[in-house]
């Protein structure tokens, strides 16, 4: 395995592949306190690019009630007990993640630490997730601790990582990140359908398709963006939480572009 720097760790990690960074990289920023969970980022998605057999399930964009919502279901705790309590050095200038990621955890035989959702826990988006908790009575006060008492919608698409674990995981390398603006596609051409990158992905974005038998996932609407123009989900939000861009390698940084500073 290959030693790659991590600006996020503060350190250096394993990784399978030698540092490749694109010329400019695919990035977003979400208003998370903007965001009122209306779903039609979801729908616009879907309607897009996943309106086809064997795609019913998928959902490239979807937003979730947190801290308890799930798609599919515990995406992130099951993940995070595998991975054992994260800790972190704070003793020097910034802090450095001591802890171990999912490449360096990674089981005898295997390149990532992952698993693979049951088909039933993609069985219902946001089940019960602002479900009303009943009638509440004039006059009546609710006595609950301040961690029961607070939630957040969380909107989430594939992060196009610099470090990609699906990219990681395949073994026919059919999964690759454009040089030109690092979004991360899967080659349905290669692809035969292991659903190794269904187990290696942290963010569970990328979905079998049993119809086809390849693997596929959100392409940052690519075809859009080499126009100058906003992925679907962006455009269509109606809170205007979303702006979509390139971030340019920190030697490039430029004033007039926000998403090199945000």
């Amino acid at each position: 395995m290959a030693r790659v720097n991590n600006w996020q760790l503060g350190r250096e990690m394993s990784y399978w592949y030698p540092e490749a960074r694109p010329q400019k990289q695919f990035a977003a920023v979400f208003d998370t306190n903007k965001c009122i969970a209306c779903q039609t980022c979801t729908l616009a998605c879907k309607t897009t690019w996943t309106s086809g057999k064997g795609q019913e399930y998928m959902l490239w964009n979807n937003v979730e009630t947190k801290p308890y919502g799930f798609y599919p279901l515990a995406w992130d705790l099951n993940l995070l007990d595998m991975l054992g309590g994260q800790s972190w050095d704070e003793s020097g200038e910034r802090p450095v993640y001591s802890g171990s990621t999912i490449f360096e955890s990674a089981p005898a035989g295997e390149r990532v630490l992952g698993w693979r959702p049951a088909e039933e826990d993609y069985a219902y988006a946001n089940v019960g997730e602002d479900d009303c908790a009943g009638q509440v009575d004039g006059g009546t006060s609710l006595e609950n601790s301040h961690d029961m008492a607070w939630f957040y919608y969380m909107a989430r698409i594939c992060n196009h990582c610099t470090y990609p674990a699906c990219l990681a995981s395949c073994p026919r390398g059919s999964i690759y990140k454009r040089p030109e603006d690092g979004i991360v596609l899967v080659d349905q051409g290669r692809c035969r359908g292991y659903q190794e990158c269904v187990r290696g992905c942290p963010y569970k974005k990328v979905f079998y398709n049993a119809m086809t038998g390849t693997s596929e996932k959100c392409i940052a609407c690519f075809p859009k963006m080499e126009l100058g123009i906003q992925p679907q989900c962006f455009v269509n939000c109606i809170g205007k939480i979303r702006m979509a861009g390139y971030l340019n390698t920190p030697e490039n940084a430029r004033e007039d572009n926000p998403l090199d500073y945000l």
